[in-house]
């Protein structure tokens, strides 16, 4: 847990956000309600593999970045 007052700071993709406590990636996934198999994270310019979330510690001034996969597109028999 952090300082009292000792918030963190970092960016996700490009808006700056306050983290109230040290966390990993895994961490900030699960608290945002984000299933880690509709995301790719990138953190500091740098893919992340998914085993690596749960061990890969944020810190102040990160810039992530959280891609996601849609589906959709169109049907193959339009083609």
């Amino acid at each position: 847990m952090m300082e009292e007052g000792k918030e963190m700071n970092l960016f996700i993709n490009g808006k700056k956000k306050e983290l109230e406590e040290k966390m990993t990636i895994g961490q900030l996934l699960k608290a945002r309600k984000i299933r880690p198999e509709v995301v790719t994270v990138e953190l500091n310019e740098k893919i992340i593999e998914r085993e690596k979330y749960g061990d890969t510690v944020l810190k102040e001034g990160d810039k992530l970045e959280l891609v996601y996969y849609m589906g959709g597109g169109i049907n193959s028999d339009e083609l």
